[in-house]
């Protein structure tokens, strides 16, 4: 009985070791990150290891898209082909609204701005707690993907990367607790920050005083402030607008344009590309700076010059100086006479 007692005295000592040491390093890791790099490794070098794991699911999945009926590959084609055509005729008035654009910047002299370099990513994962609102993409370093990288869809903005590996990625969602993003009001051009609540169809809308513009239905869009989120991406539609005295803001509502749930591919893209460096902004300014402004400046000096070429010739001031020297002179004509 002893040894037995023994034992179990060592066990529990044991596990109270590790259960402090576990404690120790937790609270190290979410207060300094000083785990950060070799989380980086552990997770890189087990990726082999979730990839077996998930082989029955990935297998799985093959196998029933392979027996998928004759019947639904063609529904799926027509309706593909049917999108194709749309977004064809979208194209061609995309041109002309690009030509439209750029002949206005040319009046603007404003810069054209260079095409945004982007990345398709899969959701391969959802996080799951549900107080955090996080998915898992199946891109990482390798693909040059970095932490604060805006993730979008077709219908709107998604969040930002939060968590990079070699292989793949965690994403923090609009939605998440954590969350915040400057957005603006598409028609009142109120600007204001938008705050995850932790459930999927709603987002708090802060700092938006009672006497503001906004109403129910409008469409929210990133302002750009603050350099993470690009701007003029859709983010939510306000969904209510309350109003009370003894609050300083309004509060409001607003509903992620992302159904979170049904999310399985996503788009990721460099937001801090720019179209040329602050050296080159002269030359192609005064490169896309119009002909007619240049000859109407030029038009408009040369007529300076000889407006006042004019003036020093009817200059009163000359007129008096010449007016004693004739004097004199007059006066020494009649002296000698």
């Amino acid at each position: 009985m002893k040894n037995s007692d023994q034992n179990n005295s060592l066990t529990h000592f044991r596990f109270a070791i590790v259960l402090v040491l576990s404690l120790a390093v937790m609270a190290l890791d979410v207060r300094s990150k000083i785990l950060t790099d070799f989380r980086f490794y552990v997770e890189s070098a087990l990726y082999p290891v979730l990839v077996f794991a998930d082989s029955p699911h990935a297998m799985s999945k093959l196998m029933s898209s392979q027996f998928k009926s004759h019947s639904e590959l063609i529904k799926e084609n027509e309706k593909l082909s049917t999108e194709n055509f749309m977004q064809r005729a979208d194209v061609l008035k995309l041109k002309d609204l690009e030509n439209e654009n750029q002949a206005l910047r040319q009046l603007l002299n404003s810069p054209v701005r260079a095409n945004t370099k982007r990345l398709f990513a899969e959701v391969i994962n959802v996080d799951p707690d549900p107080y955090l609102h996080r998915v898992i993409v199946n891109r990482g370093s390798k693909e040059s993907v970095y932490e604060g990288m805006p993730v979008i869809t077709d219908k709107g903005l998604v969040g930002q990367v939060m968590n990079v590996n070699y292989s793949y990625s965690r994403v923090l969602l609009l939605t998440d607790p954590s969350c915040s993003i400057p957005v603006i009001d598409s028609r009142s051009f109120v600007r204001a920050i938008s705050a995850g609540t932790g459930a999927h169809g709603e987002i708090n809308i802060n700092n938006v005083p009672r006497s503001a513009d906004v109403k129910v239905g409008d469409l929210l869009l990133t302002s750009g402030i603050g350099g993470v989120y690009p701007k003029g991406y859709p983010v939510a539609e306000v969904t209510s607008v309350g109003i009370s005295d003894s609050q300083p803001f309004a509060a409001i509502k607003a509903k992620p344009l992302v159904d979170i749930d049904k999310m399985r591919y996503v788009l990721m893209f460099w937001s801090n590309d720019e179209s040329f460096e602050d050296d080159d902004i002269q030359t192609k300014a005064k490169q896309l700076t119009d002909n007619k402004v240049i000859l109407h400046q030029e038009k408009v000096k040369t007529l300076i010059e000889t407006l006042s070429v004019k003036v020093k010739k009817t200059d009163p001031e000359d007129d008096n100086k010449k007016a004693p020297d004739d004097t004199v002179k007059k006066n020494t004509e009649g002296s000698n006479d």
